[in-house]
Formats: structure tokens, sequence, C-alpha cells
């Protein structure tokens, strides 16, 4: 390859790297976004599912289509509780805690999951701040709840952290209509377009 290829290159990838803090915290706000909306859907469809139980007490059908719906919204908080415990996981990690044991798949209530939400942006609000491009580069050593050492770097944890959400928060999304709820709306291009091109 032509030397002045490799230099391009080379020049367009730090680039890209120096914009990656930039970038986690955007994905970080987005994050936030996303997970303030799903409460908020879930707080709907429990209370309409609550609604809807007392105005049909006594019917068959109904009873038969509100066991489902009920299903759903619980499975659907339960996988919430689970995002929100993995990313408080994820935070006390980055600062060398030892997750040996830890149960990532919690039973909580609503309201314990909406300031868990509150809780997570203010922790990865923070550590975004404190980090520079190069800081993302450090190594942390860290048990898994099985035990097992081991070691990732800032930038691969925080990466991971939002991946993870994202993939849980679209399974949220089919439970949700699965038990014919209405899903919240947490499109990425949905964000910007209400956040940042208003």
């Amino acid at each position: 390859m032509p030397v002045g290829f490799i230099r391009t290159i080379r020049a367009g990838l730090g680039r890209v790297q120096m914009e990656t803090i930039d970038n986690l915290r955007e994905l970080f706000r987005y994050n936030d976004w996303a997970n303030r909306r799903v409460a908020v859907s879930l707080k709907q469809a429990h209370r309409t599912l609550l609604d809807k139980q007392t105005k049909s007490a006594g019917q068959t059908k109904t009873a038969e289509e509100h066991g489902n719906k009920q299903a759903c919204i619980e499975k659907a908080i339960g996988i919430f509780a689970h995002i929100l415990t993995t990313e408080v996981e994820y935070f006390e990690r980055l600062h060398g805690k030892d997750s040996t044991g830890m149960n990532f798949w919690p039973k909580l209530e609503l309201e314990d999951c909406s300031e868990l939400t509150r809780m997570t942006a203010e922790y990865y609000e923070k550590v975004l701040r404190r980090f520079e491009e190069e800081g993302l580069d450090i190594r942390v050593k860290y048990r898994t709840s099985a035990g097992m050492q081991k070691v990732n770097t800032i930038r691969e944890m925080l990466y991971h952290v939002l991946m993870h959400s994202a993939t849980h928060r679209g399974n949220i999304v089919n439970l949700l209509r699965s038990g014919d709820c209405e899903p919240p709306v947490i499109d990425y291009i949905i964000y910007l377009r209400e956040t940042k091109y208003l």
C-alpha cells in the first residue's frame, strides 16, 4: 500500500477515536432518555391494566386477557429491573467491585426501577464527565457474577452497557406488544429529532 494512503487512514482513525468520548456521552444521554420512556410506558401499562380489571371484574374472557397482559407487563418489569441492575453493577465494576454471587435478575417494583433510572443516569454522566479520550483505554480488573476474574477497558465496558440495555429494551417493546400494551417509542432517530433537531 502507498505510504500516503496509510497516513490518510491513520489520520482518519485518529479523528474517529478522538470523537469516542463525545459519542459515548451522547449515547448515554440517549440511554437515559430511552430508559425514562420505558419507565413511563410500564407505569401507564400497569395503570391501564388495573383500571380495566376493576371495570371488567367477573368476565371470564376478559380475565384471561388481563392475565396474559399482566404476565407480559410483569416480565417487562423484570427485564427493566435487569437492565438497570446491570447498569449499576457495571458502574461499580468500573470502580473495582467484585460481582461474585451478584443477582442480575432481582424482583423490583416499578418505583424501584424509576429510582434506579435516575441513579444510573447520574452515575454515567459523572463518569463520562471525568474521563477524556485516553482514560477510556484504562484496563479494569473485576470478577463476574460467577467469580471469574476478567479484564476490559473502560471503553469496552461502557459500550457493553449501552448495547446490553438497548437489546433488552427491545425485548420489553416486544413483550408489551404481545400483551396488547402500547410500547414506548425509543428509536435513536426519534431521540435525535426530539432533542437535537427541534
